[in-house]
């Protein structure tokens, strides 16, 4: 059964959904399957692996169980995944109002979760019924949050939401721990929020990642890369992957590094 993971925070701007791309991409590149949800209404997750969504099958068809979530599933050059949808927006009351809200996507999932060895599902920067759903369906999440002293204010709501989860939806779920990202070593308070935030988590009860992200243009240039239409007019959807085409960058030795750290979290 897939190990299930939501990287979650009600911030936007934090790397969340850069995050849940280079964790899935790189779990690909240890020889894991992996398929990938995108349960944002920006939908930047889908536009990244290049997926379809006029025409397919999305996790708005899958949440109104409409299709089931292996019918949603679609193959491309980064990987598997079950495109997000700007519809999330506009059907939020219609999710709020259905019974058992908070367990959609956990019962979806039993079409998929025994053909993957993880789920990665990129939330929505808000506290709202998809993050619920997410968090719900989660084996552990992962909170991302940029050197800055607001982001650590907001860690405590959202350190508060998940414990809510976990005694009222889902007693399975772990915080597998706070990631930095966007880290620059050359700016002292960078350096200080690094250093501060694991006695943060004594307090908080949420260990800190060992590997901050540091930042890189070239993560911007690797989601930047262009399809190609092939001289009978189609299109060949381009492999935004970070460590095919930026394998030396910063950027994906780090993300190298965490997911490593989130494999360890997870083994024990």
């Amino acid at each position: 059964m897939a190990v299930k993971i939501a990287i979650a925070n009600q911030k936007g701007g934090v790397g969340k959904t850069t995050t849940a791309v280079n964790l899935a991409d790189a779990l690909v590149h240890f020889g894991y399957s992996v398929l990938f949800i995108d349960l944002d209404p920006q939908h930047n997750s889908t536009s990244t692996y290049g997926a379809l969504i006029d025409g397919e099958n999305t996790i708005v068809d899958v949440l109104k169980k409409d299709c089931t979530a292996a019918e949603a599933v679609q193959h491309t050059p980064l990987g598997d995944i079950i495109a997000g949808d700007g519809l999330l927006a506009q059907e939020e009351n219609y999710f709020n109002n259905q019974k058992a809200r908070e367990r959609i996507l956990k019962s979806q999932l039993k079409t998929v979760e025994d053909e993957y060895d993880y789920i990665i599902m990129d939330t929505p920067p808000n506290l709202g019924i998809y993050m619920t759903n997410a968090l719900t369906a989660a084996d552990g999440c992962v909170i991302p949050i940029k050197a800055e002293q607001y982001a650590i204010d907001g860690l405590g709501l959202l350190i508060d939401t998940v414990n809510e989860i976990i005694e009222l939806l889902n007693e399975n779920l772990k915080i597998y721990g706070v990631l930095m990202t966007a880290f620059d070593a050359r700016n002292s308070l960078d350096v200080g929020i690094k250093e501060a935030l694991p006695e943060v988590g004594k307090t908080k009860g949420f260990k800190t990642f060992d590997t901050p992200i540091r930042i890189s243009q070239d993560v911007k240039k690797c989601q930047a890369i262009p399809d190609k239409v092939d001289d009978d007019g189609n299109v060949i959807v381009a492999n935004r992957s970070l460590f095919e085409n930026f394998k030396n960058s910063n950027a994906a030795i780090d993300y190298v590094n965490f997911t490593k750290e989130v494999m360890e979290v997870i083994n024990g």
